[in-house]
């Protein structure tokens, strides 16, 4: 993993860590902010425009940091409870699936 990786995925883990250290909404969209602009300093996406003005994006920074940090909190949390890989990741969808805005 490339050093432009490993802060973005450090830059991630800040941000969670700065969300969940208050329930203050104002601290929450700053620790949000400086997220955002500690992944922006850190080319977490990289935006490229080819001749014919055809804009890119490349996520792969960002996916790795995301994916690696996803995946060592998933071992740890499968070994701590037993459960299975599929069960947990599961679980998380219906979480996530539980927090829409309908």
């Amino acid at each position: 993993m490339d050093a432009a990786t490993r802060q973005t995925a450090q830059t991630i883990i800040d941000f969670y860590a700065g969300f969940a250290a208050t329930d203050d909404e104002a601290e929450q969209r700053a620790a949000f902010a400086a997220s955002m602009a500690a992944l922006n300093q850190g080319d977490a996406l990289i935006a490229t425009m080819d001749a014919d003005g055809e804009l890119t994006l490349d996520f792969t920074r960002l996916l790795l940091a995301t994916g690696v940090a996803l995946q060592w909190l998933m071992e740890r949390l499968q070994s701590a409870t037993g459960e299975s890989s599929e069960a947990l990741t599961f679980e998380l969808r219906t979480f996530i699936d539980g927090l829409a805005d309908d």
